[in-house]
């Protein structure tokens, strides 16, 4: 096989992975879930000492909306408590910090370095599970959490 030939079928297949996966298969009642509060009687927290940097004015404004610090709910019944700050936003995705507790999970914490896909953020936690949100035109963020054939997913609203 001919190098150029053989690359050309490389970058196909990358193009082919990356276009078929990008966009995550969101569960269909999300469109009419409400944004709101958990019932959680643990709450995610996140360090008070964490910032949010304001956007370099070379992000796109679709991009940049996305800076800043969200809460809302996951799971059945609103049960479990989650949150987001999305620290540094530039074109290519944004460093964030997710959290998440429930009664029956411990909060836990994570910083992510999460990529735009289509009009989603995707990160990737260590455990392996993956992290999509995406914004609602109201400004709200359907948030999905995925791990082999577990999920939640919920709501998140901008922190005033």
């Amino acid at each position: 096989m001919k190098i150029p030939s053989l690359i050309s079928t490389l970058v196909a297949a990358v193009w082919f992975s990356t276009t078929v996966c990008a966009q995550t298969s969101w569960p269909d009642f999300m469109p009419s879930q409400e944004p709101g509060l958990s019932t959680s009687p643990v709450l995610a927290t996140l360090p008070q000492d964490l910032t949010v940097e304001a956007p370099p004015a070379d992000v796109p404004p679709d991009k940049a909306r996305w800076s800043g610090r969200w809460r809302g709910w996951a799971c059945r019944d609103q049960i479990c408590d989650t949150r987001l700050l999305v620290e540094k936003v530039n074109a290519d995705g944004a460093v964030i910090f997710y959290a998440f507790a429930s009664a029956t999970q411990k909060p836990s914490i994570a910083r992510v370095e999460a990529k735009f896909v289509g009009d989603e953020l995707q990160g990737t936690l260590v455990s392996g599970a993956k992290l999509a949100y995406r914004m609602r035109k109201s400004g709200d963020l359907e948030f999905l959490w995925q791990r082999n054939a577990s999920w939640a997913a919920g709501v998140l609203s901008r922190e005033k």
